[in-house]
């Protein structure tokens, strides 16, 4: 893999931080804009919220002026609200303003970057990015709410966009949709789980390493002709 930098939004999350550690090992200097600071030694952290035009625009500015374009980008952030239950809210429950706040968190926060970074890739005459999304844009079968679903269908009309706007300038772009990642802290209830991993024809959810894998195959030098597309990890749960 070369030298170039990585670019991480989200790089604090559990997905994020597995990307980071992979593109650490393989020799890359990595950034991370998130937040809350990550646990992972060896990025350089920038508290950043995503979702806010003046704030990330400043950071992205700075960080051209200093590093240049960088050759990775991978954004990660993602938020699903949650009822006390564990369980997406309902949509009779979700306000306008909510909606607004789901879609600038998991779609605009993207297109923030994507908008000032992927052209400066194209100047530079190369890049690699992956906007994570989710299997919850591929089916009405998601446990995800409305606003989560719509903003993570919106990233891979992004993805088509700006692979076929800046192909031909060495610009690679795809996303990755996973279905549920196994997490600790995920506050779902056991049933509603169940009834997911029931529908998996692999039996279980998702490693975060396994979903990293994926990534960081797309935004190495490995991958050199793959672009434009939505590769799901799912175990199998919509074929």
């Amino acid at each position: 893999m070369s030298a170039g930098y990585a670019l991480i939004g989200g790089g604090a999350g559990q997905l994020g931080t597995a990307v980071a550690d992979r593109l650490l090992r393989a020799g890359r200097k990595v950034v991370v804009l998130d937040l809350a600071g990550p646990a992972l030694p060896g990025v350089e952290f920038h508290e950043t919220d995503l979702a806010d035009e003046t704030a990330t625009g400043e950071r992205v500015r700075l960080l051209l002026d200093r590093l240049g374009a960088p050759e990775v980008l991978v954004l990660c952030q993602g938020w699903s609200p949650k009822g006390p239950d564990g369980e997406p809210v309902a949509e009779a429950e979700v306000s306008a303003a909510l909606f607004r706040q789901v879609i600038d968190v998991n779609l605009t926060s993207c297109f923030l970057l994507t908008r000032t970074i992927v052209p400066a890739m194209a100047a530079a005459g190369r890049g690699r990015v992956v906007l994570v999304g989710s299997t919850a844009a591929d089916t009405g079968r998601t446990t995800a709410g409305a606003a989560y679903a719509a903003a993570k269908a919106g990233l891979a009309a992004l993805t088509r966009l700006f692979a076929v706007r800046y192909g031909r300038d060495g610009v690679l772009v795809n996303t990755v949709a996973p279905g549920k990642i196994a997490n600790p802290g995920w506050a779902g209830s056991g049933a509603s789980t169940a009834a997911y991993v029931a529908d998996i024809p692999l039996g279980r959810l998702a490693d975060k390493d396994e979903v990293a894998e994926v990534v960081t195959f797309l935004v190495s030098d490995r991958n050199t002709y793959l672009t434009g597309q939505t590769v799901i990890v799912d175990g199998g749960r919509l074929a």
